[in-house]
C-alpha cells in the first residue's frame, strides 16, 4: 500500500508541475526533434500502434524508444519480450526491430527516440534493459515522465537555444533511470531457464513456416515436457500458441513492408509464415493489426517514397 501511495503521490506531483497531456496544444499526435533526440506524443484515439522496424537496406542509424504511458495501462510486445506498462512506468524498446503497443482504450503515450550509439556508449549492457526486464525505480520513472512533458511544454512552439546540448541532457536523464533499475535478478534471468527459453524462441523463429509447428513438437525438439514448456511461456504472460501466432503475424507484417513492390503475393507470404489458409491469414492479420495485408504493404511503399525524398 505504501508503494502504491508513493506512486500516486508522485504522479499527482508530476501532473501538477508539468504533465501537459490534456493541454490544447497536445490534443493531437506530434513528433518534435531536439537535436539528435525526438520527443513524440502518440496513440491519441488509437488502441494499437505498430513500429515496423528498420529496413535492411536503410542507412539510418539504430535507435531505441522509451515509451511512457500518459493514462491507462498499455501492453507491449517485441520478439520474445511482452508485458504491461502502468502509468508511472516506462519501457525501453529497440526501434530498429518490429514492436507493438496496445490498449483496450486510448493509447496516449510519450515516446523518446534516442540514438543507440549514445546509449551504448554510456551503458554497454543497454540491451539487457529492453522489454522491462528489471524492476524500475519508481521515483526516477515518474521524474522522467515529468521531465519529458515539461520539455515538450516549454519548447513545442520555440526551439531551445542549444538543441544538441538539451538532447544530451535528455539522454543523460534516460540513462539515470536505466541505471537506477534493480538488477538483483540479473543473474537469475541469465540462468539455465533463461537460456532454454532463448533456445526455444530461436527454434520457433527458424520453424515459423512449419504449418505443423505445435507445443508438442517444440517440447520434443527441446527435450522437455509440454507442461514445462507451458510454464516457460507463462513467465511472459502468454501461451505457446499465442506466441507462435503473434510471431507469424509480425513476420508477415515485416515481409509485406519490405516487399512493397509485390514480388510475393499475400498468399505466398501467408504460407511462408506458416498459415495453411490465405483467407484465414488475411482475416487474422486484419483483426490483429486493424489493417488489411495489402494496406500494410502500401504503408511500406509510402515509407520508401518518404525515405527517397529525404
Amino acid at each position: 500500500m505504501e508503494a502504491e501511495m508513493t506512486v500516486q503521490t508522485l504522479l499527482e506531483t508530476v501532473s501538477f508541475y508539468g504533465d501537459v497531456v490534456d493541454a490544447p496544444a497536445f490534443a493531437s499526435n506530434f513528433d518534435y526533434a531536439i537535436g539528435r533526440v525526438t520527443i513524440a506524443k502518440g496513440g491519441i484515439g488509437e488502441t494499437r500502434v505498430v513500429n515496423e522496424g528498420q529496413r535492411e537496406s536503410s542507412e539510418i542509424q539504430d535507435h531505441y524508444d522509451v515509451i511512457i504511458p500518459c493514462d491507462g495501462t498499455m501492453s507491449f510486445c517485441q520478439r520474445d519480450r511482452r508485458g504491461e506498462v502502468e502509468p508511472g512506468e516506462y519501457v525501453l524498446l529497440n526501434r530498429s526491430q518490429f514492436y507493438e503497443l496496445s490498449s483496450p482504450s486510448d493509447l496516449r503515450h510519450w515516446r523518446i527516440t534516442l540514438p543507440a550509439a549514445d546509449l551504448k556508449g554510456r551503458l554497454s549492457s543497454v540491451d539487457d534493459h529492453v522489454g522491462k526486464r528489471f524492476e524500475q525505480n519508481v521515483r526516477m520513472a515518474c521524474l522522467l515522465r515529468g521531465f519529458v512533458s515539461m520539455i515538450a511544454k516549454t519548447f513545442v512552439e520555440e526551439s531551445p537555444p542549444n538543441p544538441e546540448a538539451l538532447a544530451t541532457e535528455v539522454i543523460s536523464f534516460v540513462m539515470l533511470a536505466l541505471a537506477a533499475e534493480n538488477r538483483k535478478e540479473a543473474a537469475n534471468w541469465r540462468n539455465s531457464r533463461y537460456r532454454l527459453k532463448q533456445r526455444i524462441f530461436d527454434f520457433i523463429e527458424i520453424n515459423l513456416d512449419d504449418v505443423e509447428l505445435s507445443p508438442k513438437k517444440i517440447a520434443r525438439a527441446n527435450r522437455i515436457s509440454p507442461s514445462y514448456l507451458y510454464s516457460l511461456f507463462a513467465d511472459n504472460n502468454t501461451t505457446v500458441s499465442q506466441f507462435i501466432q503473434a510471431r507469424r503475424l509480425q513476420k508477415a507484417y515485416e515481409m509485406l513492408v519490405a516487399d512493397a513492390n509485390g514480388a510475393l503475393t499475400v498468399s505466398e507470404i501467408a504460407y511462408q509464415v506458416g498459415f495453411k489458409n490465405a483467407s484465414h491469414f488475411s482475416r487474422t492479420f486484419s483483426r490483429h493489426f486493424r489493417i488489411a495485408p495489402r494496406d500494410a504493404r502500401q504503408s511500406g511503399l509510402a515509407g520508401r517514397i518518404r525515405e527517397a525524398a529525404v
